[in-house]
């Protein structure tokens, strides 16, 4: 057997050990958070104008998302706003955990205003743009974007949903 035909068997007796990494798979989904339990909020007032304030939180989310393969069973919010009147822009990170102990986190960043009308009821609106930066077992690797929307009131006190689309 000459030089060339040895490369060559020994590449293919090689070739079945070699494996291909699977493509990510391409998810389109919706979510609806309706339950949070804030565990942390501090509130520093600035001082400049009246009531410009910067306000720390962490808080704990359930989300039901339309593709039941990625429902995580939690999700732990940390944000921070900057707001007069209730009204500015807010930012922060957030880790998912779903069933079996994997793991997806990411960022986001957003605008919320909040109007009184003149019998002292509130209403809150807020909409902004969040990305997955990463996660652990099944989702190592997810990449992705989505936006969001959300209300509050005395009446509805708390309501979220947001399209995205991953990779994982």
């Amino acid at each position: 057997m000459n030089s060339n035909a040895r490369i060559v068997a020994a590449c293919l007796a090689v070739l079945p050990v070699i494996t291909v990494a699977q493509a990510a798979e391409k998810h389109s989904m919706t979510y609806r958070k309706t339950e949070v339990q804030t565990v942390s909020r501090s509130t520093f007032e600035v001082g400049d104008v009246p009531n410009h304030n910067i306000v720390q939180e962490v808080s704990r989310h359930v989300s039901k998302f339309s593709d039941t393969r990625f429902n995580p069973t939690d999700e732990w919010v940390q944000s921070l706003t900057d707001e007069v009147d209730g009204t500015g822009t807010h930012r922060g990170q957030f880790i998912q955990f779903h069933p079996g102990g994997d793991r997806t986190y990411g960022s986001f960043e957003g605008r919320h205003a909040t109007t009184t009308k003149p019998d002292g009821s509130w209403a809150v609106k807020w909409e902004g743009t969040y990305k997955y930066l990463g996660g652990s077992g099944r989702y190592q690797g997810i990449r992705g974007e989505g936006t969001y929307t959300g209300r509050s009131t005395p009446a509805e006190p708390f309501v979220e949903e947001g399209r995205e689309t991953v990779e994982y």
